[in-house]
């Protein structure tokens, strides 16, 4: 069987709450969405069956005295972007809590070690620096089954051949810098840190901020008549809408816990 690579770009990343930071949701593959591929197969279509990961996941899921999935987390594949075999990123990064395929893809929870390098990851993905979840393993079932002799290759009109995957062993998946497909999405960073700074807002407030924490976007648009001038040219970069104060609409509340988010928001740059 031989070895394929997929990896898809990371979006929506976003701290949520019950846990400690450590553990990522991300999509390792996603279904029924046509995507150019050149690889050893040639230059084609593909796209993955949403049925193609369920003998592999029952294989490798916990079982009997088994409690942890036989499945690799590793960054790049354990290479160097050169695509040469790094000793460092051979080292597992973190551990499948749990792997499961939903009606967008094949969704990935995993618990990320408390080491030097997984810890660079979890940075990464925090800041966006690192944008795709990646998955090898071999396909055992296609339609067409097998690439003619020099592989797919456009027909006289340009037009690609589709291949769906039907089957897909899974052999390990894990952070890349080299995107391939555009409708996976990292989920969510789970981060319990952040609720302190959260748990002084009303839901309604929470939830605003969250999603200014996502986004990067201010709380409140700017008042009519007043927009923020763009900084001119030579002047320092201003940061992320994140360093902005809240406008004086906000209440008195609002303002402490803005004051914390942003505090902590610069402990953190400090580090």
């Amino acid at each position: 069987m031989e070895a394929f690579t997929r990896a898809f770009p990371l979006e929506d990343i976003h701290v949520r709450a019950g846990g400690d930071g450590r553990t990522v949701e991300a999509y390792a593959a996603v279904f029924d969405t046509p995507t150019v591929i050149r690889d050893q197969d040639g230059n084609y279509t593909e796209v993955i069956d949403r049925r193609a990961f369920e003998r592999t996941l029952n294989q490798l899921a916990p079982a009997g005295s088994r409690s942890t999935w036989r499945v690799g987390v590793l960054y790049n594949h354990g290479r160097t972007l050169f695509g040469t075999p790094s000793e460092r990123g051979a080292m597992p990064i973190g551990a499948p809590v749990e792997i499961k395929a939903d009606s967008r893809g094949l969704l990935t929870v995993t618990r990320y070690n408390k080491t030097e390098l997984a810890d660079e990851v979890l940075e990464n993905i925090r800041e966006g620096s690192i944008t795709a979840q990646s998955f090898s393993g071999g396909f055992l079932r296609s339609d067409p089954g097998r690439p003619p002799r020099g592989g797919w290759r456009p027909d006289a009109s340009g037009k690609l051949r589709t291949v769906r995957r039907q089957e897909i062993a899974l052999r390990e998946y894990g952070p890349t810098p080299f995107p391939a497909y555009v409708d996976a999405a990292v989920i969510g960073v789970r981060a319990e840190q952040v609720m302190p700074l959260l748990s002084e807002l009303s839901p309604d407030e929470r939830e605003k901020l969250a999603d200014m924490l996502r986004t990067g976007t201010p709380l409140d648009p700017p008042a009519q008549g007043t927009p923020a001038a763009p900084p001119a040219a030579g002047d320092p970069d201003p940061g992320p809408a994140a360093e902005d104060p809240p406008s004086p609409g906000h209440s008195a509340r609002q303002k402490i816990a803005w004051a914390k988010v942003r505090a902590e928001i610069k402990a953190r740059r400090a580090l």
